[in-house]
Formats: structure tokens, sequence, C-alpha cells
């Protein structure tokens, strides 16, 4: 059995800082390692590897100098490596590199393909399913159980969900993209790399992949980022240092209490308006919805550059998150004039039709999965023949935009999408917007959220995933309707590629108590790796003395303190407290950027030069051990009304 790994060298994001005058990252200096998510990949690899004529090869693409990783695969046991490298290949985007990925994996002829979860210099996720489309493959994402069927034709994996997990059977070949959990993370000794560094890799071109140099690199990339925007800070940026923890509390308390007046001020002189009267209502009537407040204007039956919104479905009906981008898709359609279209995928979907129109939907189109999976069983929404039948529905349409959310299903289909229509995506938007000449800006967070990549496409429809939590439902209307259609199911052999998808086999619900307590919780505790594993227990009572929910951040999850669903950031959850009090933590971009609708931020961190003083208003410099216990007591009767 021949199994492939993808593996990216990515550099250590801790380490890389921005020039804020030329507006520029400063990567000079900033050291490289394998990525942690393709490195829990490779060692799992090499655990399956059981019979004397297995092997597994390591797959990069890169400079010349992301050999070093290769060598650090090769270490733990990868048998031979391939470096895919060539100056073409340079500006690409997640679909010119799963091009390159994917030729480069069909020279190999692998039985089974493992990536990361994701890149921790990207976070999106993209790439694993768009190489499984573009290869003709199943694939299954999010998986932290991976194991093979007795006769080796088939992965059993288990696959994390909003809700829970899933257990699957997945047809071989296939790609699996693994996360925490799938095998333990190890590190290669010296005697280890010098035994790496004997065996061999190979280095492909971009000519010996395809006489098609064009699909590669900037050239073939359908998105770019546009030049990057600085935002303005909104934190007071207040530090305090070389104070007594007494004083530094009261100051901040104080300080606080004034802070929480504003705030309250500010929102009661907006009177709760939705958006700054851009949205070219002159001709819409302006109708009234729930509570006489004004709506947006609504163009039904115009398909021409329509939106479209894929409902996320939860076991107790649509996600927020739905809402969400239906209010945004109401604002971008005042813009173009056209029609909002939601597409529900589940049996019966048609009886959320009456709630979509209320939030802003004019037409709802149904797929049903019921039936669509192997044997005419249901299938999962990141099947292959959901993608098709999807796919189907926006080459005879081919609308503005398509909105997903950056869950694990949304990910999953939009990637698979953009394969198989060789679109552009951008993943875990936090905000769109159209520019004077009718382009959809979709904007990214960088470095904390201070820096945000404005993403274009060269492709209709523009596909996008929107991180949940940040943006707005528009102002509901109850007696608005919308026309239901029902999209042609693609059958699972339908097309030259039919053949081999996902089954599902089983489906756990878990109650997630502790994360839905963090989506509303008006003050919080955010707990870092500063704090130390031995502290986490008495800071949570301390936190709960004072009515506040604990986050955290990714590396506190990876090092096993504390679980996932209280993780904040861009690959954990976005929340907005009032309150929140960040105890030990960097203020890495990737936690950070969850934090964005939080109110005030106070940061207790004895490195003064911790990242995350710049995203907070108030900064107390000092160890978290003297300063914390005088700063809660005097915030307590401060937060006391905030619950």
């Amino acid at each position: 059995m021949k199994t492939a790994v993808c593996m990216k060298y990515v550099p250590v994001i801790a380490r890389m800082r921005f020039d804020y005058e030329a507006r520029t990252i400063i990567r000079e200096g900033v050291p490289s390692e394998v990525n942690p998510f393709d490195l829990l990949g490779l060692v799992r690899a090499v655990e399956l590897k059981t019979a004397p004529g297995d092997e597994v090869v390591v797959v990069t693409m890169g400079p010349p100098g992301a050999a070093e990783g290769l060598t650090n695969c090769l270490a733990l046991g990868a048998d031979r490596g391939m470096l895919v490298t060539d100056r073409a290949l340079a500006g690409s985007d997640t679909l010119a590199t799963s091009r390159a990925l994917a030729l480069a994996l069909a020279r190999e002829g692998a039985d089974l393909i493992i990536c990361g979860r994701n890149s921790t210099d990207g976070e999106t996720g993209q790439v694993g399913p768009e190489v499984a489309e573009l290869m003709g493959l199943p694939h299954v994402s999010h998986v932290r159980r991976l194991e093979l069927n007795q006769d080796r034709s088939a992965a059993i994996v288990e696959r994390i969900t909003d809700e829970g997990f899933q257990t699957l059977e997945c047809p071989l070949p296939a790609v699996i993209c693994v996360t925490e959990g799938v095998a333990p993370e190890l590190f290669p000794n010296r005697q280890q790399m010098e035994e790496g560094a004997a065996k061999p890799v190979e280095e492909v071109s971009c000519a010996q992949l395809s006489d098609d140099t064009s699909q590669f690199g900037a050239e073939g990339s359908p998105t770019w980022v546009n030049e990057i925007r600085l935002v303005e800070p909104n934190r007071l940026g207040v530090t305090l240092q070389e104070m007594t923890p007494e004083d530094a509390a009261r100051q901040v308390a104080d300080s606080v209490r004034e802070r929480l007046a504003a705030l309250r001020q500010a929102q009661g002189d907006s009177g709760g308006n939705q958006g700054d009267g851009d949205g070219n209502q002159d001709d819409a009537g302006g109708n009234q919805g729930e509570g006489g407040a004004e709506t947006l204007p609504r163009y039904p039956g115009v398909s021409e550059r329509s939106v479209w919104v894929v409902a996320e479905n939860t076991r107790n009906g649509l996600a927020h998150v739905t809402f969400e981008m239906l209010g945004k898709a109401r604002e971008l359609t005042a813009v173009t004039r056209s029609e909002v279209v939601a597409v529900v995928i589940a049996h019966g979907g048609e009886a959320h039709s009456s709630g979509l129109a209320a939030a802003g939907a004019d037409r709802v189109l149904v797929l049903d999965n019921s039936g669509l999976g192997r044997d005419g069983a249901f299938a999962p929404v990141s099947s292959r023949a959901v993608g098709r039948a999807l796919a189907g529905a926006v080459e005879r349409e081919t609308p503005y935009a398509i909105l997903f959310a950056s869950t694990a299903d949304g990910r999953d289909l939009a990637a698979r999408l953009a394969a198989r229509l060789s679109l552009g995506l951008t993943g875990d938007a936090i905000d769109l917007e159209i520019d004077d000449v009718g382009r959809l800006v979709q904007l990214k967070p960088a470095l904390g959220g201070n820096v945000v990549a404005p993403i274009l496409s060269k492709t209709l429809p523009n596909l996008v995933t929107l991180r949940p939590g940040l943006l707005t439902p528009a102002v509901a209307e109850l007696g608005a309707s919308a026309v239901v259609e029902h999209l042609p199911a693609a059958s699972p052999t339908d097309g030259a590629d039919g053949g081999g998808d996902v089954r599902l086999v089983s489906e756990e619900f878990q109650e997630d108590t502790e994360g839905l307590e963090l989506a509303r919780a008006r003050v919080v505790v955010g707990l870092g790796m500063g704090v130390g594993e031995e502290s986490v227990a008495g800071l949570q009572e301390l936190a709960r003395s004072i009515g506040a929910s604990v986050a955290t951040t990714r590396d506190v999850v990876h090092a096993g303190w504390l679980p996932q669903q209280l993780q904040v950031g861009i690959s954990g959850r976005t929340i907005a407290p009032v309150v929140y009090i960040a105890v030990g933590i960097r203020g890495a971009f990737n936690h950070t950027v969850g934090l964005q609708r939080a109110g005030i931020i106070i940061a207790v961190n004895q490195n003064r030069r911790a990242t995350i003083f710049r995203s907070a208003d108030f900064g107390v410099v000092g160890s978290w051990q003297e300063y914390l216990a005088p700063l809660i007591e005097e915030l307590r009767p401060v937060l006391a009304g905030l619950g």
C-alpha cells in the first residue's frame, strides 16, 4: 500500500512581524517548520505501514528551502520525498497550489493521500478538498481517527463536526485531512535527522507536471490580494507598568467603568440603525420590517448577478450564521439590484422557506440529499454527490456570489465546488463589500486583525466562506415569502468521474454547553500558555466567581489543558463579550481575530512586548500571580451589572 502525505513548510507564525509604516509583512529571520497538522498526518501514515511493501512518500510544494521540511518527515519514517519547486509557482493561490499537487500526486498513484486539516499560515483548509475534487476522489476532513478496513479497501474515520462527530466509510483511493488526536506529536532526534537526510528526494518542475504551465502560479490563480489595508486600531492601548498591583487594579477598574458608560452612550445614540445608508434604497420603497425598522430593498425574480447563501443546518434547525449571511447578501444585492437565493441541503428543506424569506431570501433552492448517497442512502454535505448537484445548479445560473459558512461542512463544500468549476475561493472572510467597478471585495484578516487583506477574484461566481458571529442579520420581514424550487439531484455515478463516495456510518451529537455558554457570555476570562497547566483549574474557579466564562487559545487546546469548545480565534470561535480579560496570552493574530467584536479588552502579561497589548484597551505589565487577584476584586462591582 502506498500512502502520500502532503506537507507544507510554513513560517513560525509567532515570529512574524509587520511594518506598519511600509505596510509589509517582515519575513526576514523568521524560521520555518513542518505544518503541525501535516506532521500528525505523517506520523499516522507511518503507523499504518504494516506490510514489507508499504511505502510512505511525502510531497511538498515550495522553494528549495522546503527540502528541510522533507528531511524532518523522512527522519520520522517516510521512505522518500518529492519537492515540487519552480519559479513559475510564485503567487499561487489555493486552487493553483491544488492543481500542482494533484498532478504531482497523480504521478504516484497512491492508495491513500493524507493532508493536514489546514496550514497554520492560511487556516482555510481548502487544498485537501480541492486536490480530491481535481483528482476525482472522495475526501473526508477534520479527521481525528483514521483506520483501514480489513482488506484495506476503505478508510474508516471519525470526523469532527460543529455538533459532535461522524463515523464515515470512505473507499480508497481517497484524500483524508487530519486534525488533533489522529496521532501523537513526534519530533526527530539527531540520529533520525541524519538518517532522513540520506533518503531520496525528487525535485519536480512545472514542465514535468504539465505542458500548460499557465495553470500554475499567479497566472493560474483565480484570486489575488489587493493592496493590504492597515486597520486603524479601535482599542485605547493604555499600558500600565511599574505600578503596584493595587494601584494598577484601581486605575483599570475606574477606566473600565468610564469606558462602559461611553459604550452605552454610543449604543444609545446609534438608535440601532442598520448600515450607513449606502444601500441604494432610492427606488425600493423602503419596506417596513419588524418593529417598524426600515428594511433593505428586494429584487425578486432578478436572477442576473444574484447572491446565493448556502444555509447551514443543525439538528435544531438553521444555524444563526445562515441569517448573518442572508443579512450580508441583502446588503450586496442592494448594490447588484438582484435577488437573494438561499440553498438548503436537507430532506424537507422547504419547511425553512418562511424563515428564510423573512431573513432576506427571495428564492429557496432545496437539494434533497437523503437519497444521494451510496445505495440511495443519505449523502453527507461534503460528499461528491452533493458537490456535483450544487455545481450543476451553479453552472445553469452563474450567480454573482455564493456565500458559505466557515464551518466543517461549509469549507468542504465550497472547496470542492471551487475546484470542480475552476473558481476562486476566499476562506474565513470577515466582511464583504462591492467596489466602484462592481467587484466583490472579500476581506480577510491577518496579524491580529490590524491588517486586512482585500481578496478579489477573476472568476464568477465569487465563492467565499464567512466566519460566524461577525455579521448582522437583516431586519426580519415576517410577511415576506419566497419561491421554492427543488434542485435536480446528481446520482452517485453521474458523470465521467462517477464512483467512490463517502458513506455515513453513524453520527453522534454532543451537547456543547461550554461553547454555548461562551458564545453568550458578557464577561470572559481568556487563559493562555503563560498561566501554566497547574493554574488552569484555580483560574476557572476565579472566573466563575465573577460570573465569567473561560476561553483559551489554540496552543492551550493543543497542550490538552482545556477543551476545543473554548478555543477562540481563526480555528475556533468568534466571541463578543462586553469585557474580555486576557491572562498570560501572547496575542497572536490567530487568537485576537476572534475578539474583534469584544467591547473592552484587558490584558495581563509580564512580557511588556507581548502582542496582546496592541489589541487591548488596558494592559497591565506584570506577573498575573501578583496582579490578577487585585484586578478581579476591583472589577467585581463594575462587572456585576453585566450578567
